[in-house]
C-alpha cells in the first residue's frame, strides 16, 4: 500500500490523523455542513492524493473518520494534465468525491474553474454538488478559507522556487495557498527537497504557517523518525526515504 501510495505514510502524524478525526466528525463552523475539503495544489495529472483522501484513507485507519464527506480538489494550470487525471479518476470511480479544477497558484482566488468533465459530471448528479462546487460553476473562483488540508506533493516548493522561477512568483503563489486554507487548517508537504534544496519551513513559516512536525520515513524497514523544525534541508527526502512535513494555518 505505502509503495503504490507513499503519501499514506503521512498517517504515521498524530497532528494529521487527530485533526482529521476531529473535523470530519464535528466542526461548528460548518453549521450543520457535511463537507470536508482537501485541496491538491500544482496537482499535474496524478491521483494518488484524491485516491489517498477518498478511499485508502479509511481502509487503513477503520474508525478514525467521522460522518463528513472528504472532497479533494486537484487545482493545476495545465488543461491536457487535468484531463488525463480525470481519465485515471474515471477508471477508480473517483469523480463523485474528486473535482478537476484549472487555475494558477498566484491568481485562483479571482480565475479558476471546473474542467467541462467535472461540469458535466456534476450536471448528471447535482445532489453531489458542495458548497464550493456552486462558487466555482458561477463565481470561477476559489474563496478564502476554503479548505480544510492543503497538500504540496512531491517538492512543490522546490519546483515553485527553481524549475519554475521564470514563469511564477513562488511567494504569490504560496501566499494564495495559506489564504485558501481555513484558519486552523493544514498544509502538508511531502517530499521536500528531493529534487530542489530549498529551505520548505524557512519559506513557508515567512507567510505566516506554523510549523507543527516532520517525519522522515526509513523505506527499508518503514522506521518513522522525527524531523525537527531546525533539521537542515539536506537531511530530507534522501534515497530510499519518505520525508513530510506538517504546518498550520494560522
Amino acid at each position: 500500500m505505502f509503495k503504490i501510495y507513499p503519501i499514506a505514510w503521512i498517517t504515521k502524524s498524530n497532528a494529521v490523523m487527530d485533526f482529521i478525526k476531529e473535523y470530519t466528525t464535528n466542526d461548528p463552523s460548518d453549521k450543520g455542513m457535511q463537507e470536508f475539503m482537501v485541496a491538491d495544489f500544482a496537482a499535474g495529472e496524478h491521483d494518488r492524493v484524491p485516491s489517498f483522501f477518498v478511499r485508502i484513507l479509511q481502509e487503513l485507519q477503520m474508525g478514525c473518520i467521522g460522518k463528513k464527506r472528504i472532497t479533494v480538489y486537484s487545482i493545476d494550470l495545465h488543461a491536457l494534465r487535468l484531463d488525463s487525471l480525470l481519465g485515471k479518476l474515471e477508471e477508480s470511480a473517483l469523480l463523485d468525491r474528486t473535482r478537476v479544477v484549472q487555475a494558477k497558484l498566484e491568481t485562483m482566488d479571482i480565475e479558476a474553474s471546473l474542467r467541462p468533465d467535472t461540469i458535466e459530471y456534476l450536471k448528471k448528479n447535482p445532489m453531489e454538488m458542495t458548497w464550493l462546487d456552486k462558487t466555482l460553476s458561477h463565481e470561477k473562483r476559489i474563496p478564502p478559507e476554503s479548505f480544510q488540508i492543503g497538500v504540496l506533493n512531491n517538492d512543490v516548493v522546490g519546483y515553485l522556487h527553481e524549475y519554475y522561477k521564470e514563469y511564477s512568483d513562488a511567494a504569490v503563489a504560496l501566499t494564495k495557498v495559506y489564504k485558501t486554507i481555513k484558519v486552523g487548517g493544514l498544509l502538508l508537504v511531502t517530499l521536500p527537497c528531493s529534487l530542489y534544496v530549498v529551505d520548505n519551513v524557512q519559506i513557508l513559516e515567512s507567510l505566516g504557517f506554523e510549523f507543527l512536525e516532520g517525519f522522515d520515513i526509513d523505506l527499508a524497514d518503514g522506521t518513522a523518525s522525527i524531523m525537527e523544525r531546525e533539521a537542515s534541508p539536506e537531511s530530507m527526502s534522501r534515497i530510499y526515504h519518505y520525508s513530510f512535513l506538517v504546518f498550520s494555518r494560522n
